[in-house]
């Protein structure tokens, strides 16, 4: 009896070729910058200092929430917006801001250069235990050029306002003329843009996220239709393909939903970041496992691969770990966690190791 013969690697390859496209898309994965922000203030307190990737004409809005003053004082509030190029630039400001006496520096004259550089100040703000509600604070030019009444009341905390597209810093020092006075502010700030309150950086990812998760249900769909059409030929490794094209359909839909939410209310549900994120790692993972138990052959000539399975389901359970670390702390600790670093250099790794194993068993 003649042994089987083994398929030719062309069509396993471009069929790992179209697996290797299904993951692709997760590649493009970030953590989206948030429009809103909250901190408390306090005589002890250095300048507050933001950074976003701004569009052109971008409201930013500052305001206090709740406030303290032992007694009665006047604050002057300023704020300097800051344009510039270059991401890492300024990377020693945040230092500087701890400083308390930071805060009667000039930092568009001293740091900026007075290039690309606007400045605003509301002065002579009242302070005291009798007020209920504490006095607004905003942009006297801004609030003049608007003509519409109704809008000038919606602008009232409109303190700046971006005029290019790019990497914007913002600085607010508060001081007081009482030096040894006791206060406590609790202040919000947004920066909203014509599109949202999405960075400049964000906005195209929420269009990819749409776009993708559009895709996937259209994949889904045809392959659904394939599949009902051939189903006498129905192969196993064709339910695992349904799986990753329904993972990733998921998985475009809940980060769309994010970044969605935080373009209407410019907060960001951590919760719903690390569900993307542990989504994103299995559909990840299962699609390595198909690509190499298609390269040997699983479901096709090979009922079962014995032995062999257990390594491909220890090489996708160590990969799934590391992927689900890396991605939950990203979202917890900012991409520049050192745990963030370390994971995607042993994920390359791996992949390095899933490569090698697609060619070794191509191979032989």
């Amino acid at each position: 009896m003649a042994a089987a013969r083994r398929p030719p690697a062309g069509p396993l390859l471009l069929r790992a070729a179209l697996c290797l496209l299904c993951w692709a898309p997760a590649a493009v994965r970030a953590v989206p910058e948030p429009g809103r922000w909250t901190a408390t203030v306090s005589e002890k307190s250095g300048p507050l200092i933001f950074r976003k990737i701004m569009f052109n004409s971008t409201d930013i809005k500052f305001s206090v929430k709740s406030f303290k003053c032992h007694e009665p004082m006047k604050f002057t509030i300023e704020w300097y917006l800051k344009h510039y190029t270059c991401q890492n630039e300024y990377a020693k400001l945040d230092e500087q801001s701890q400083k308390p006496e930071s805060i009667d520096e000039d930092f568009c004259g001293n740091y900026f250069k007075n290039i690309e550089c606007w400045t605003t100040k509301n002065e002579n703000i009242d302070c005291n235990s009798d007020l209920q509600v504490f006095p607004s604070l905003y942009n006297k030019e801004l609030i003049s050029n608007i003509g519409n009444v109704s809008n000038q009341e919606e602008q009232m905390d409109v303190v700046a306002r971006t005029h290019r597209d790019g990497f914007h810093i913002l600085i607010v020092s508060i001081k007081t003329g009482k030096p040894n006075a006791k206060w406590n502010l609790n202040v919000s700030l947004s920066m909203m843009g014509p599109k949202g309150y999405l960075s400049a950086s964000d906005w195209p990812l929420m269009i990819f996220y749409m776009v993708m998760c559009i895709v996937y249900i259209l994949c889904g769909l045809l392959w659904l239709m394939w599949s009902a059409c051939y189903w006498k030929d129905i192969l196993r490794i064709q339910f695992w393909i349904a799986a990753v094209i329904f993972l990733g359909m998921l998985e475009k839909a809940v980060f769309y939903a994010e970044y969605q939410n935080i373009n209407s209310t410019g907060l960001s549900t951590q919760s719903l970041l690390i569900f993307a994120e542990l989504i994103s790692a299995i559909k990840r993972t299962l699609a390595r496992l198909l690509v190499i138990i298609m390269s040997l052959g699983y479901g096709i000539v090979k009922p079962r691969l014995g032995t062999v399975m257990h390594r491909v389901i220890g090489l996708g359970l160590l990969y799934f770990i590391f992927a689900a670390v890396e991605g939950v702390m990203r979202v917890i600790g900012g991409s520049n966690h050192l745990a963030v670093l370390s994971g995607d250099i042993i994920l390359a790794v791996i992949d390095s190791i899933f490569v090698w194993f697609i060619s070794f068993t191509m191979s032989f």
